[in-house]
């Protein structure tokens, strides 16, 4: 019986493995089941079994050799995964392609590998390989930008959350077309879209495409704080505390602060730490300030180089 990634059964670690390698040659080749291993294996990597000794090193490489065969067999849904392990530096295979990229190439190989993958789930239908196309593209828009353009353009007649005219107005800026990347940003706005809104605050704050307008500005990003977005929570929780376009309320800002980590941002909970070690519009408390420098070095924050920049020191 073929089994879907759902129902694909656990392992230990080893067997795992040897199970993966023996359906990549296999033959038939039951490409649904070895995405489901894949799936498992690469989970399994996530939560540390390879860091801790529990997966041999060589899992890396095992992981993408198998999402490879998947995707080139047939299961579109295997290249976004694969993609995204490609990026790993941990990982040193890369696929043979059999068909020439479909954009210039010109970057590492990691980089167009990854690439073509999020391109070839786009052009299965999927809408997140648009969007990460889009996104890595970032690093090479100057020879990748049409192609994202070109995959993100049938996704906007259809948009509910914005996210396709949101990376339309990021790929627009980055070309130079301050214009078009207005225009797309606030349609994904329109949409909903907190990164659209928290672009059009960064642009109508510095007068970068648009001329400056503190209004606007300001509406855009308290609209994007409305809906949580992390960075536009941290910088009303930064007006407050120096007192730049909002009143200077250092208990406001605490609040403002606490709503940022609470969405992921990772120096809202550093800065917490601190008004919690000072007394700044909160009580003085050494074991909450604690708190709030591991949970912000839990979210990769270098808690420690940042309190020394600042001449200070964690409570003991």
């Amino acid at each position: 019986m073929t089994l879907t990634p759902a129902t694909a059964p656990s392992a230990p670690g080893g067997a795992l493995l040897a199970e993966v390698e023996r359906l990549m040659a296999a033959e038939p080749l039951d490409a649904a089941y070895l995405e489901g291993l894949c799936l498992e294996l690469d989970g399994r990597i996530v939560r540390g079994d390879a860091m801790i000794g529990i997966l041999p090193v060589e899992a890396y490489d095992v992981l993408v050799r198998g999402y490879t065969a998947a995707a080139f067999a047939g299961r579109s849904t295997a290249w976004v995964p694969l993609g995204r392990r490609l990026l790993d530096p941990r990982v040193g295979w890369t696929p043979t392609w059999p068909s020439p990229h479909p954009f210039p190439v010109g970057g590492t190989e990691q980089l167009d590998s990854a690439l073509r993958c999020f391109a070839e789930a786009a052009r299965h239908g999927d809408r997140q390989g648009a969007y990460l196309f889009a996104a890595l593209g970032r690093e090479a828009v100057d020879r990748v930008g049409p192609h994202a353009l070109t995959l993100l353009e049938p996704l906007r007649a259809d948009d509910p959350t914005g996210e396709a005219n949101y990376w339309s107005g990021i790929v627009h800026y980055l070309r130079g077309d301050g214009g078009a990347a207005v225009a797309h940003h606030r349609r994904a706005a329109a949409a909903g879209n907190a990164d659209a809104m928290f672009e059009l605050h960064v642009l109508y704050g510095t007068g970068d495409v648009v001329p400056p307008d503190e209004e606007a500005a300001r509406e855009w990003l308290l609209r994007a704080a409305d809906r949580d977005h992390p960075r536009a929570l941290y910088n009303v929780a930064a007006a407050h505390a120096s007192g730049r376009g909002f009143p200077r309320d250092e208990a406001a800002a605490a609040g403002w602060y606490e709503r940022a980590a609470a969405a992921g941002n990772a120096r809202a909970a550093a800065t917490l730490g601190v008004m919690y070690l000072l007394g700044s519009g909160v009580p003085t408390d050494a074991g909450r300030a604690a708190g709030w420098f591991d949970r912000a070095e839990e979210q990769g924050y270098d808690v420690d180089g940042w309190l020394e920049q600042l001449g200070m020191s964690r409570p003991s």
